[in-house]
């Protein structure tokens, strides 16, 4: 079973959109576009959705203007969303354990954005996001939902490359990853790092728009932001 992201493109990329029963990783620097996806896809796919906001980025607002431009109902889209807010890492290890007994057959979809954003708060190691990738891998196989872990960047001095947060500890859980970057133009760009059926370095084009998430058409587009 596949969930459709809204955009042919993407959904292509993703060999029919965002597979149940594993995890996908998408990461990349602020304001590509991240929150928006996880939100599109819970509100174009059937299922109730299960998203934990680590950051302050999951708004009301934004998705009722998502919902109202493509002809949804915003009161139904908002009343699909059960949102948690933990303010710590103690409060995201307890919800996410939580997620265990609250997932069942009426949830299609469970958002954790972001990940890291609490561990890089509070300097801590990743042993605690290994166990908590582990429960959500549990939550994506046993109740047959699709998960969508956001993660967030920083700058590797030693390759001058922006990298994932705790990249080879998410790397090993997660079975799909994305990148998103931004163009010059305003234009986003999608790459495929891993796939369990893709072959990686596929990309497509993106704009963000009232409606989220919609396709471009982009011919020998080469600059890139830094």
């Amino acid at each position: 079973m596949l969930l459709t992201t809204g955009v042919k493109g993407l959904d292509r990329l993703l060999a029919g959109g965002v597979a149940k029963g594993v995890i996908l990783q998408v990461y990349g620097p602020f304001a590509t576009g991240k929150t928006t996806f996880a939100m599109q896809v819970g509100l174009l796919n059937e299922g109730k959705v299960a998203y934990v906001d680590t950051e302050g980025g999951f708004s009301p607002e934004r998705l009722s203007q998502m919902a109202e431009a493509r002809g949804i109902d915003p009161q139904r889209a908002l009343e699909k969303f059960l949102i948690f807010e933990p303010m710590d890492l103690n409060e995201q290890r307890k919800i996410i354990s939580k997620l265990k007994t609250i997932i069942n057959e009426k949830f299609s979809l469970v958002v954790v954005d972001s990940l890291t954003a609490h561990y890089r708060a509070e300097g801590r190691d990743y042993g605690e996001i290994a166990k908590q990738l582990q429960v959500l891998q549990w939550i994506a196989r046993k109740k047959n939902v699709a998960v969508i872990v956001v993660n967030q960047v920083y700058y590797d001095s030693s390759s001058g490359e922006l990298k994932p947060i705790a990249e080879h500890t998410l790397g090993y859980r997660t079975k799909d990853i994305l990148r998103f970057e931004k163009l010059r133009v305003g234009v986003r760009i999608a790459v495929l790092e891993r796939h369990r059926l893709r072959p990686e370095g596929g990309i497509v084009y993106f704009k963000i728009t009232d409606k989220g998430l919609e396709d471009v058409e982009v011919e020998n587009w080469k600059n890139r932001e830094d």
